[in-house]
């Protein structure tokens, strides 16, 4: 079974220093579903873990029709920088692809 086609955006990151908070949406089939999650870039290489209420969950279940896969694509995707950035409102739009130095590209 193949995933449905999305696109993840990432609406506002913390700047931690050992990481980072991160939240944004799913954009699937018409449908706009709110994450969360955490960052790590600088120990152990990088990792995201996405969250998502039970609500969200349930949605993105019935949506991609397989929600543990669907997660873990998107952990992947978050890893490697496969995501749109928007700032939200009110918020200037800076950003470091996970495991960047500080000030951008090495």
């Amino acid at each position: 079974m193949n995933l449905p086609d999305y696109t993840a955006v990432v609406d506002y990151v913390s700047e931690g220093e050992v990481a980072n908070l991160i939240r944004g949406y799913i954009q699937v089939k018409g449908k706009k579903i709110r994450f969360s999650g955490v960052a790590y870039g600088r120990f152990g290489g990088q990792n995201f873990s996405p969250q998502f209420t039970e609500a969200a969950k349930s949605k993105l279940a019935a949506l991609t029709g397989d929600f543990p896969k669907f997660e873990e694509d998107l952990q992947l995707r978050l890893v490697r920088g496969e995501f749109e950035t928007k700032p939200g409102k009110d918020e200037h739009h800076h950003h470091r692809h996970l495991g960047e130095p500080e000030g951008g590209h090495p």
